[in-house]
């Protein structure tokens, strides 16, 4: 199906336009009183600050890498040579053991390893019998108390039987002591079913934590193999020996693996950056963490300087900007004051000539400018010529008209009355049939005549714009049956059926429009469609409200019209011929119906398709010439 819109191009418009126009008014409203150079200022600056930024933003984001990447390599050296101390402790603490160990069945218990065995943080070392759990022998002069008075627990020498590994010297996980205090046990299995076992505390590890301090935050934490806290900055998590075997770092230390990572540390309350390692010998764990805002206040002060360096850039930028703009916006300012003043009425004015500096595009658009004034003032003198000519031959095709009107009108209405007597046999019957017949032609011609008259005097009017609608309520029912009464007789005769179908809410209230022009729109319309409809054929005249308009439509099932035919047959005088169909008339109905349609603020719109029909819709504004409710 073709289609061509003659009205007022609003009759439908999509909401995806509503939407562009609402953003065109926020851009208007907002951009609408800004100057080519604040433009070009904002654009320059804009570009500028881009890069600036970008590094200020890279330049931070390095920083604080480098930052974590120095921690890293800073907390992992410092775990592994405080792992590399607690080897070579372990390793010092088993053969000091087995040194004293050995002198038990020497006999001889020297002064001198009694002081390293003090040194290495041993208790007391004794060997107890391992089916009674009774000491059999202890070193004197060593122990904190009398060692031969200790008896053994059944279970306590159960689990040592469990910690040994054959004849070699094993040191279990962090336990208590008699006294209560955390220790560790150095075992070996001994001849004839007895134990060696020494108790050895860990104050040697808890020193050397806690000499490891950087920072604000910065410490080391020392863990036993199950993830039990052997020393930390929180004393109070030593003497509970508090479990961190669920912190990831931990976790990854009882897997036996080396690395750094991040968590959040429940003890500090923040995120930290930890480095971790084990001692090979015991699976203790070395953990080596530090506040993760610690490295960010670090690299802050590179942030500040980047940041000072970036905003002076941007300073820079912005002078730089404010002067480009100005200097490629002053000759538009000119140009354009020139196009205003021309505006306002003085065509006198020309752009300047810009000095040499100016870019060479700038001083083409001033030649380029003043050559279009030499042709604008030219082309106006003709126009103006032009415009006196056209009124002239207005006047004198209204003078015409008019005239025409006058002197058509009377001898035609003179043909018209003497035709309807001699058609009546008003003074008698006429003596030959025949002068009957003409009587009928000529009534009907000069009837014809006088209808083809009237549609050019009312094109003319609505041509010239000299329309006038008198508004006011309109019964549709009422209209559309005198439309159809009008064309009744000629339906009938070409064996046409004629359908209206009028909404209940028009047909219920009036409407609000010109009653004279509406009927004589909606014969136009009507006397087109029983003209190109066979017989046998329907034409359907409707009317219905939509959300902004009122839609009259006129539809037959006639020959329909040819989309390139479109365009012609809403031109005057414009007709569509075919070898199969020729009609009276002069091509005037759609062109005054399109005229009369826009005189009342709306349009119309043809749909045809060739051999199945025409509808064309008259289309008037609801809100302005609707009375009735939506």
């Amino acid at each position: 199906m073709s289609s061509v819109k003659i009205a007022n191009p609003a009759v439908s418009v999509p909401s995806r336009l509503h939407l562009l126009d609402l953003l065109r008014r926020c851009a208007s409203a907002l951009f609408g009183k800004l100057r080519m150079h604040h433009v070009l200022f904002l654009a320059f600056t804009i570009i500028a600050a881009v890069p600036v930024f970008t590094l200020a933003w890279w330049v931070e984001h390095r920083a604080v890498q480098q930052e974590i990447n120095a921690a890293t390599d800073k907390h992992l050296l410092v775990a592994r040579n405080l792992t590399a101390a607690f080897s070579r402790y372990v390793f010092d603490v088993k053969a000091a053991f087995d040194l004293a160990i050995s002198t038990f069945n020497s006999g001889e218990q020297a002064e001198g390893l009694k002081s390293l065995l003090r040194s290495l943080e041993f208790r007391h070392i004794c060997i107890v019998n391992g089916a009674t759990g009774e000491v059999e022998r202890y070193m004197p002069g060593f122990a904190e108390s009398s060692s031969s008075r200790i008896v053994l627990k059944p279970e306590t020498v159960a689990d040592f039987r469990s910690q040994l590994k054959g004849d070699e010297t094993v040191i279990t996980d962090l336990r208590r002591d008699m006294a209560g205090h955390p220790a560790f046990f150095v075992l070996r299995a001994l001849p004839e079913g007895r134990i060696a076992y020494g108790v050895v505390a860990t104050d040697y590890l808890v020193r050397l934590q806690q000499a490891i301090a950087f920072g604000a935050r910065g410490h080391a934490v020392v863990l036993d193999q199950k993830g039990k806290v052997i020393g930390h900055p929180f004393h109070k998590w030593i003497d509970a020996e508090f479990d961190l075997s669920q912190i990831p770092p931990v976790k990854a230390i009882m897997a036996g693996q080396t690395g750094v990572s991040q968590f959040y540390s429940p003890a500090y309350h923040a995120d930290m950056i930890a480095a971790y390692t084990s001692v090979p010998e015991t699976k203790w764990g070395v953990m080596v963490p530090q506040p993760m805002d610690e490295l960010y206040a670090q690299a802050g002060e590179v942030r500040s300087a980047a940041m000072a360096v970036s905003l002076l850039g941007l300073l820079a930028a912005a002078l730089i900007s404010w002067c480009l703009a100005r200097y490629m916006s002053r000759p538009l300012q000119t140009v354009g004051a020139a196009a205003g003043a021309i505006t306002g009425g003085d065509f006198s004015v020309r752009a300047p000539q810009f000095p040499q500096y100016v870019p060479q595009e700038l001083h083409r658009l001033a030649h380029s400018f003043n050559q279009m004034l030499d042709e604008v003032g030219r082309k106006n003198g003709e126009l103006s010529e032009t415009a006196i000519r056209a009124q002239a031959a207005n006047r004198a095709k209204s003078d015409f008209l008019a005239n025409m009107s006058h002197e058509l009108r009377t001898p035609l209405n003179a043909i018209l009355g003497f035709s309807e007597m001699m058609k009546g046999e008003v003074f008698g019957p006429l003596a030959n049939p025949r002068y009957k017949s003409y009587a009928v032609d000529i009534h009907d011609s000069a009837n014809h005549l006088s209808k083809v008259i009237t549609d050019i005097l009312d094109l003319s009017k609505a041509e010239a714009g000299i329309i006038t609608p008198e508004i006011g309520p309109v019964h549709l029912p009422e209209v559309f049956a005198q439309a159809v009464r009008w064309l009744a007789d000629r339906a009938a005769q070409g064996g046409l059926d004629v359908v209206v179908d009028i909404d209940p809410q028009l047909s219920a209230q009036p409407i609000e429009t010109d009653q004279q022009k509406l009927l004589q729109m909606l014969i136009n319309l009507l006397t087109n469609a029983v003209k190109f409809t066979e017989t046998g054929g329907t034409v359907t005249l409707s009317a219905k409200p939509s959300t902004e308009w009122l839609e009259i439509q006129v539809c037959d099932t006639g020959i329909g019209i040819a989309e390139a035919d479109l365009d012609k047959v809403m031109s005057p005088f414009g007709q569509v011929t075919s070898a199969y169909h020729t009609h009276e008339g002069f091509g005037l109905g759609l062109p005054l119906t399109n005229k009369l349609a826009r005189a009342l603020g709306g349009g119309l719109t043809i749909e045809s398709v060739p051999g199945q029909g025409t509808t064309v819709t008259i289309h008037l504004p609801r809100s302005s010439a609707l009375a009735v409710a939506a």
